[in-house]
């Protein structure tokens, strides 16, 4: 019944049209931007800079929405792209805890149990091997983009005279705020590749991708109602625009999981060509 109830919903949100949700969500975000620019009478509101690295974090997810559908095997793509994003968000997890002591980036125990939810999903639903090289050669993207983010983040902040803030201090918040917003990029990729094939059939047994679709959501989803929600509660007192942003974020979040497990649990449901690549054991 749960999996019948999501595919409803996500009809009900997307109908025929999978982009016409998430370019709304995007819309609302721009104008809060703009609300938020034509209010700044002072200049110079951090809240506009935020605003508009929401914006970006956003795109690929609506990305991933309109496009993963074209692939020859859409229902097996979490499974090649699912350990990436992971590593990504355990990524800028790690940097968080380890500067706890110096910088609070969020809330640091909510950044604590993220990092232990995302090893969690990574090793249990994954099966990823933290001590095999064979399994970090596999993910030498991830790797790049970790130090491209941090690269990014250590010229951002020496081009920033005005800052009150240690440079040390600004630049691991800043490497944070980067590695978060690359987070869904080695999904686009993956994606943006395989929608151009016809047919692509993965070799080797097939991965229980329900299973991994639960560890998987289930850490996006209940890390973000920490690091949006809450906090948007906690703000929306004090920066009603940046609460917005958060929760415009999070909607479009919410969305993306709908709509991937509704697929992936109602495999029934896919029309024409895309049933032949489809899992035996999701038939089962």
């Amino acid at each position: 019944m749960l999996s019948q109830a999501m595919w409803s919903t996500q009809q009900a949100l997307h109908g025929k049209n999978n982009a016409a949700l998430p370019a709304c969500l995007v819309g609302a975000a721009s104008v809060l931007l703009i609300g938020c620019h034509a209010m700044d009478e002072q200049g110079g509101d951090p809240t506009k800079t935020f605003l508009a690295l929401v914006i970006v974090q956003m795109l690929p997810l609506v990305f991933l929405e309109m496009k993963i559908l074209s692939c020859p095997d859409p229902v097996s793509m979490l499974s090649r792209f699912g350990t990436k994003v992971l590593l990504m968000h355990t990524a800028f997890l790690v940097l968080r805890v380890c500067t706890w002591p110096l910088l609070e980036v969020g809330m640091g125990v909510c950044n604590v149990l993220g990092l232990l939810c995302s090893c969690a999903a990574l090793h249990w639903g994954f099966g990823f091997q933290w001590s095999t090289g064979r399994a970090w050669a596999k993910n030498m993207d991830v790797c790049g983009l970790v130090v491209l983010a941090s690269v990014a983040a250590t010229v951002t902040e020496l081009l920033d005279f005005n800052s009150p803030y240690a440079m040390l201090e600004r630049t691991i918040f800043t490497a944070s705020s980067y590695i978060e917003i690359l987070a869904f990029m080695p999904a686009v990729w993956m994606v943006h590749q395989e929608a151009k094939k016809d047919d692509d059939i993965v070799d080797g047994p097939a991965p229980d991708v329900e299973k991994q679709a639960a560890f998987f959501f289930s850490f996006l989803v209940a890390f973000y109602v920490l690091e949006d929600v809450v906090s948007a509660f906690r703000i929306h007192d004090i920066v009603p625009w940046a609460a917005g942003g958060h929760m415009v974020h999070f909607l479009l979040l919410l969305d993306f999981a709908c709509f991937m497990l509704a697929h992936i649990y109602n495999p029934d449901k896919l029309q024409g060509r895309l049933l032949r690549w489809l899992p035996d054991q999701l038939w089962v």
